[in-house]
This record gives structure tokens, C-alpha cells and sequence, in this order.
């Protein structure tokens, strides 16, 4: 079983968190191929909102494992994590856009530190991103003076600045307006059908990524209540989904 998680692109396991009700994962497990895509998605209190935090090591105060490219990532030294950290982005809700720097300033920022590229091949680089997230008219402004889309597509962009492997998109349009960050969508669904680049969304509206994602998983009170392919999660009868879908009061979650 050591081996084969080894091996795998990502493989999690048992990945259990109590702190208190709102806080909490039960024995999560799954394994990722690359290029397969998944959304999580839930209530607010149903563990989703540890996924991605525990997947990219963010927070390590957690049971079960976690390997990626051959990495286990929970118990990878400063060094490994740096390494892990090229391949792996984990865009956070709320962005973590750096106050202080421009639009450009903040896609630079990760090729600057983890890249061997010359200040043109970054300024390239960088300007292209830009064009194809159609903020040139924001690339001098700090983050505090763009429109949240804005902030969207430029922290989405310096998350794919060094052209990862595995994306991991956390509440990605949270109080974002779809028509205004169709460039990120675009974006997603281009990463989404490569077959070697994977996305894990987490999401309080799955079905806005139903043309992105291949599997979808729904949590309830830490535990998976639905793992099934896209076509499944488009057809389910499953009771929680059918009730998370239709917001429905009467169902088996107590809202």
C-alpha cells in the first residue's frame, strides 16, 4: 500500500481533524491521477474547507498521509516542501494577494523566487499572463485598488506562473460575478482538459464546475456522503446532493 502511494501522482489517506463540530474530517481517503480534476464540495461546517489546506501542507496538525509525486508531504523537510511547492499551488480564498506590490509585482513574485528565469524571460512570461487575464489595465495597481475580480485573475495567475502540476483552488468564486472572471474559467477548463495537469476545486457551488472537474465528492460532518464521476453527480438521486442541490430544508443534513 507504501509503494502505491508512493508512486501515485496524489494519494491522501485517512486524513482525520477533530477540533470541535465545525472543524472536522473523518477518515478522508482518495487518490488523484493527473489529469483527472475534482470538486469537493459541502456545507460550510463539513471539513471541506481543511482539503486543500492539508493537502498542500499548509497546516500539518492532522492524522493519515499525504503523497504526492512520490513525496510525502506531511513529514517533507523545509527543502522537500520548496520542491513540492513548484508543482503544487494552492490558491487560497481570499487570494493572499501581497498588499503592498502591483498586479505585475505579485505574478512576478513566484518566478523571481523559484524559477531560473532572466528578468525578460519573467517580464514575458508575466505580460502574457496578464494579456490572458485581460487585467493590462490594472498591472501597475495594488490589490486594494482593484475590483475583486481583478484580484481573482491576478492571484490565479501568479498560481500558474510556474506551470504546476496540481492546482488547488479553494472557493475560487466566492462573491465573484461568473461573466466578470470568464478568463479564469477559460483558463481552468483549458488546465482541466490537459492530460497533465489536474485541479482540486473546493466549492460551495459544484456545478458551476461541471464542465471542469470529472469527479465530484461531497462532505457532511467530516465524512463523504458522495464520491461519483461527473455524469453521476448530474444524474444522482443521492439524498444529501439532492438536498444541497435543490436547497432543499428536508433532507438527512440538519440546516
Amino acid at each position: 500500500m507504501l509503494g502505491d502511494m508512493e508512486n501515485s501522482f496524489l494519494s491522501v489517506r485517512n486524513m482525520s481533524y477533530m477540533l470541535d463540530i465545525h472543524s472536522t474530517l473523518r477518515g478522508i481517503s482518495f487518490d488523484l491521477k493527473q489529469g483527472d480534476n475534482i470538486v469537493f464540495f459541502g456545507l460550510e461546517n463539513s471539513g471541506i474547507d481543511k482539503i486543500c489546506p492539508f493537502i498542500s501542507c499548509a497546516i500539518d496538525d492532522f492524522d493519515g498521509d499525504v503523497f504526492f509525486k512520490g513525496h510525502d508531504v506531511k513529514n517533507a523537510s523545509y527543502f522537500e516542501r520548496n520542491i513540492i511547492r513548484k508543482d503544487m499551488v494552492y490558491l487560497q480564498r481570499g487570494y493572499g494577494l501581497i498588499t503592498n506590490m502591483t498586479v505585475y509585482e505579485n505574478i512576478a513574485l513566484p518566478l523571481r523566487y523559484h524559477s531560473k528565469m532572466t528578468s525578460d524571460e519573467i517580464d514575458f512570461r508575466v505580460n502574457q499572463l496578464i494579456d490572458e487575464m485581460e487585467i493590462d489595465l490594472s498591472r501597475d495597481m495594488r490589490p486594494v485598488d482593484i475590483y475583486q475580480s481583478e484580484r481573482l485573475k491576478t492571484a490565479f495567475a501568479r498560481a500558474i506562473a510556474l506551470n504546476p502540476d496540481l492546482l488547488l483552488a479553494e472557493h475560487p468564486l466566492e462573491a465573484q460575478c461568473v461573466l466578470n472572471v470568464m478568463s479564469v474559467m477559460r483558463s481552468l477548463k483549458k488546465w482541466a482538459d490537459s492530460p497533465l495537469k489536474s485541479v482540486i476545486i473546493v466549492a460551495y457551488n459544484p456545478a458551476v464546475f461541471s464542465d471542469i472537474a470529472n469527479r465530484f465528492i461531497m462532505l457532511y460532518r467530516g465524512e463523504v456522503v458522495f464520491d461519483g464521476t461527473r455524469e453521476e453527480f448530474l444524474s444522482t438521486t443521492n439524498e444529501y446532493v439532492v438536498q444541497y442541490m435543490t436547497f432543499s430544508p428536508k433532507g438527512p443534513m440538519m440546516v
